[in-house]
């Protein structure tokens, strides 16, 4: 049975039959790179044709350096997904695309972004665990506690969370609380929506965006499609670390729209009898 064949039929399991994540959790610590991917204005436009030629609509959507991720140093595939830790979509989502980079270690990386629905009352205080989690190395073990435990996400149950992978309590709580923390949360969210996300789990594989979760036929598909497309790029003469960059450099010039302006609050109205 071929790799991509034994790899559908996991994500079939996965996304039919959706097993519940492991309950016991992680503490392994996030990996590391030893420096950034490069970004589009890093490489030239010798190759743009390879990209443009695929046909597919695809926006340029950069990774921060301090963006949660793990998978490939050097990737064909990256994927970038926007979240949100009360969906139960995006939980399989994660099941999903964890069967694919064990699949792909060397030719995929998944990309995390923060996006809490207002419908989902503890998925803001979800996300900014997960980020506080991040401050010590443990971004993915909280990620994969939270997910497993979608309906324990209150405070107490976040704490709870962060000793058992092994944080430090107080350095923790002081995170989880800190307003650039909460800024971050907002950041990532109105890059999302700048990018036209209104729902999860949403995602962008090599700049292609895709809203919902994929049938599993149709996800291996566009997985492959962008090996193709990675490989026909270094094949090209493109160093493998700058394949996502010259994506970037010939993808759509759609860039995210930045939060809309609050509206300034009225003046107070006289109080009665004044």
């Amino acid at each position: 049975m071929t790799l991509a064949r034994t790899t559908l039929l996991a994500l079939a399991g996965l996304l039919v039959g959706a097993s519940a994540c492991n309950r016991g959790g992680s503490s392994e610590a996030d990996p590391s790179y030893a420096q950034a991917l490069p970004g589009r204005d890093d490489v030239d436009d010798s190759l743009a044709s390879i990209v443009t030629d695929t046909g597919e609509l695809r926006v340029r959507l950069p990774i921060e350096p301090d963006d949660p991720s793990k998978g490939a140093a050097e990737p064909l595939v990256v994927v970038v997904e926007f979240s949100d830790f009360q969906c139960p979509h995006c939980g399989n989502a994660a099941q999903a695309f964890d069967e694919l980079l064990a699949a792909y270690p060397d030719e995929i990386r998944l990309v995390f972004k923060q996006f809490p629905l207002p419908m989902h009352p503890d998925a803001e205080i979800g996300a900014r665990a997960a980020l506080a989690a991040r401050a010590q190395g443990k971004f993915w073990a909280m990620h994969d506690l939270l997910f497993a435990n979608r309906s324990a996400m209150k405070r107490d149950e976040v704490l709870a969370h962060a000793e058992r992978i092994g944080l430090d309590r107080a350095e923790f709580e002081a995170a989880l609380d800190d307003s650039a923390t909460a800024a971050r949360v907002k950041q990532d969210k109105a890059t999302g929506i700048g990018l036209g996300v209104r729902g999860t789990p949403s995602f962008f594989v090599n700049g292609r965006p895709f809203s919902g979760m994929l049938p599993p036929e149709r996800l291996q598909q566009v997985i492959e499609a962008e090996r193709a497309l990675g490989r026909k790029l270094v094949d090209a003469g493109s160093a493998r670390r700058d394949v996502y960059a010259r994506i970037l450099r010939a993808a759509d010039d759609l860039q995210p729209e930045p939060p809309p302006k609050a509206a300034p609050a009225p003046p107070p109205s006289a109080r009665e009898g004044e």
